[in-house]
């Protein structure tokens, strides 16, 4: 089942440093998030988590579900991070889920000895049919989310992808096609995982874990609207780009993706007014997500360039200081090789949220971290050693994809299900009409 990987033309060099470390603060209002493992020729995660400047990074992502896979582990893909190994089935079948993902692991330690919050992401833009078949299939993804990247346990012989690493928590980032022939497919069964993922939270005094979402612009957004009602979120990373009517965008140009004689603009302020009236968290953050580059988006025009980034936290830190959290970016790659004055996009913009006068930073520490230099890119391994029989291969770009699986005791089976999920909100199917290009993003 696993394999054993010798590093070779990638070099580590581990040393104690004394370093000022920012404690993470959920509460902040000058946070930056991060997404990486999809950019383009990628650097490793300890490569990113070396800029100060990022507070959370969603690793990118576990985007096949167990239930497309009938009854095997679910797939992940990051990039140029992972080899084709995969984890074979209990079943001895091959699964999607990558096995030689070596730097991953250690490099999610060395960020959080960096202050770093690192969230495992699920879902993505490919393939287009994630779903969860019921609340039975939420729980025991929940369950093989939490033996796989939570705390280890001796007891549990499943895959650990990375290792004896511990996530510092769950990224939702569903996008998967809208249709009108099962609308609660588009939403069912995520409010139930988080709930379960939260009863495993609590069962682990030793660490702070955080749930995330990263929905679309528009409201209500047909898949992460419901579990938001219902289910405890930290973070809402909304991604104000690919959906014209409501993008960033259209705060400056309100012809931009204009529907009918209805002005556009970006539509922070009616997800401040969701989260207040229906959200089951109403201190959730709100962070505004943005392209970090012109190439992320299918329509270069909706990126924003920081000046005009500027203005949009000039607007809303201060207009509702408890509910803005900070600035989402896609992705770190692209935001490193968009320099603005020599700095990358994304530190840019932090600067910007910690300038301001609305700001409510987190505090630097001073404390000894273990850090880890590596190369500039992923080497391939010259010598391997196989513990089992070799599986196939799998794409290094994020398109691939039900079921009942066993899953480990690392923590209790939950058993006792949360209530059943509300009806779609009516209007979800308004959705389809404004946001036909979503699919061409892989966030």
């Amino acid at each position: 089942m696993f394999t054993k990987y010798l590093p070779s033309a990638v070099t580590l060099v581990s040393a104690a440093t004394a370093a000022a470390v920012t404690t993470f603060d959920a509460d902040a209002n000058t946070n930056m998030a991060v997404y990486w493992g999809q950019g383009p020729g990628q650097q490793r995660l300890a490569h990113f988590c070396e800029d100060s400047t990022i507070d959370i990074i969603p690793v990118a992502f576990l985007n096949i579900f167990p239930d497309q896979v009938n009854g095997g582990y679910p797939g992940t893909n990051f990039g140029n991070q992972c080899g084709p190994e995969t984890f074979v089935n209990k079943d001895g079948s091959d699964s999607p889920l990558l096995s030689n993902c070596q730097f991953i692991g250690p490099d999610i330690k060395t960020c959080q000895a960096m202050g770093k919050k690192v969230l495992l992401s699920l879902g993505g833009a490919i393939p287009t049919n994630q779903s969860i078949n019921n609340d039975e299939s939420a729980v025991a993804f929940a369950n093989f989310l939490w033996n796989a990247f939570g705390p280890e346990d001796a007891t549990y012989d499943g895959p650990r992808p990375f290792g004896d690493a511990v996530v510092d928590g769950f990224d939702f980032d569903i996008e998967s096609e809208i249709t009108g022939n099962d609308p609660a497919s588009q939403y069912r069964g995520y409010g139930t995982m988080i709930d379960t993922l939260r009863v495993f939270f609590a069962a682990d005094s030793d660490k702070e874990y955080y749930i995330s979402a990263a929905p679309q612009c528009v409201i209500p957004d047909a898949h992460l609207s419901q579990p938001i009602e219902t289910a405890w979120f930290d973070f809402l990373f909304v991604q104000f780009y690919n959906t014209p009517q409501c993008s960033a965008r259209a705060y400056f140009d309100a012809s931009y993706g204009r529907v009918g004689d209805k002005p556009s603009s970006i539509s922070f302020d009616a997800w401040v007014n969701f989260v207040r009236t229906k959200a089951l968290n109403k201190d959730v953050k709100l962070y505004i997500g943005l392209p970090a580059a012109p190439a992320v988006t299918y329509d270069p025009e909706m990126y924003i360039a920081p000046d005009d980034v500027y203005n949009l936290i000039d607007l809303f830190q201060c207009r509702y200081p408890k509910e803005f959290g900070g600035i989402m970016v896609y992705e770190a790659t692209y935001s490193e090789q968009n320099l603005i004055d020599n700095k990358p996009f994304a530190a840019v913009v932090k600067s910007q949220l910690t300038d301001h006068e609305c700001a409510k930073p987190a505090t630097l520490t001073s404390s000894t971290v273990s850090s880890t230099s590596t190369s500039s890119s992923l080497s391939v391994p010259l010598s391997t050693e196989n513990t089992s029989p070799p599986t196939s291969t799998s794409t290094s770009m994020a398109g691939m994809h039900n079921s009942t699986f066993t899953v480990g005791p690392t923590a209790p089976i939950i058993t006792a299900l949360p209530p059943s999920p509300s009806t779609l909100l009516a209007n979800q199917m308004e959705f389809l009409a404004w946001s036909p290009q979503r699919a061409y993003h892989i966030l």
